[in-house]
Parts: C-alpha cells; structure tokens; sequence
C-alpha cells in the first residue's frame, strides 16, 4: 500500500502529491508547482528520491518547481502529450504571480491515455486522458486513487475559460473517464480538499 504526503506548494496553495511504498526510497512527486527548496527539504528529510515527476497539466502552478527536481535528482518528468507544447506558453501573468516559476525540462515521455507506468518499486500509475481544464489534462490511478488536478474538485470542477479549455469537454472527460472508476476510488485534486468518486456522482451540480 502507497503512503501520500501532500504539500501545499506556491500562492495558489497547489497540492503537490509525494508517493511512495513504505521502506522504499524511491518515491513518485505529482504537480510539484512551486517551492522547490520547500519540497527538496522534504524529500530530503524523509531520504527519498523521486524516479519519476508526473504534471497533471501545463499551467504553471502545477509544474513551476520541476526544473530544480529534475536537476537535483535527475528525475523523468512526463506530461500529457497533448500539454508538452502549452507547457512552454505559459501565461505571463500568472508566471508573475507565482514569483519562483522556472521553465519546465523537455518531457522524458509524454503521456497517451491507456499508458501505464511501473517504477523500480512496482508502483504502478494508470495514465487517464482527462482534457477539458486544457487540452492534455492527465489524471493518474495509483491503488484505488485517482490524482486528477484541476478536473475535478470536490463538489465543483475545474475552470474552462484559460487558453485551451473546453467545458463541454471538461465535463465529458468526467462522466465518461473518471466516474467509470469505482465509486470508493479516493479522488486527490490539484488544489483543496479530497473527496471520493461516489461522491461527486451524488453531489457534483456541475456533472450530474
């Protein structure tokens, strides 16, 4: 069974997601989106090195501190394939609000719907194509999880009104991809609180 430390990362309060299997120094980092010398000391502290960087998308709060990871660690980073170019078009005004943004390394892999992938400590991450929030927005299964970034909030979605969101599609990346997991399925999203799959079935206004 996986262990999650989540850490609230920049001025937009990102949840950057740390993986790993107990005992096991290798560990999986989701959205890390600011604060790199924030996460590098946790890393640090708990002696773990993240294989693997996973962005559940393009915008700048979810991939600003994953230069200084990839450097310091020599991390894989991997995106959406359809986010690789968006990634490096980022908006200046919300660079600017972030203040430590650094631009992202080209992606070890860019990721397909239905792609799967395994680390040394047999982690397995399932690779969902949700787009909607931008065009490759990526959600990721790992053990009855599901870390869906800025699709799915509890009880709300993901704004559409940036460059390349698309509410229809949104909303359809939602009821046809995420709501045929498994109602316990525990949903982990870029910013606020976790919820589950059953969940937002019974009480999401936006997907019902």
């Amino acid at each position: 069974m996986v262990e999650i430390e989540v850490i609230q990362v920049g001025v937009l309060a990102t949840n950057c997601y740390v993986i790993q299997i107990p005992n096991q120094t290798e560990c999986i980092v989701i959205d890390a989106g600011a604060d790199s010398p924030r996460i590098i000391k946790y890393l640090d502290s708990k002696n773990l090195v993240p294989s693997l960087i996973l962005a559940t998308h393009a915008h700048a709060d979810h991939i600003g501190a994953v230069s200084p990871l990839v450097e310091r660690y020599r991390s894989k980073f991997m995106i959406g394939a359809d986010d690789v170019v968006p990634a490096t078009q980022q908006l200046s005004w919300l660079k600017d609000m972030l203040g430590d943004f650094q631009e992202p390394p080209v992606p070890s892999q860019a990721l397909n719907h239905g792609d799967s992938i395994t680390t040394s400590s047999d982690i397995i991450v399932g690779v969902l194509s949700t787009p909607g929030h931008t065009g490759g927005s990526t959600s990721f299964t790992i053990e009855g999880l599901v870390f869906t970034g800025d699709t799915l909030f509890r009880e709300t979605i993901g704004r559409f009104d940036l460059p390349d969101g698309d509410e229809e599609q949104e909303i359809a990346s939602i009821r046809d991809v995420l709501f045929d997991l498994d109602d316990d399925t525990i949903v982990l999203p870029g910013h606020g609180q976790s919820t589950t799959i059953g969940h937002e079935k019974a009480n999401n206004r936006y997907v019902r």
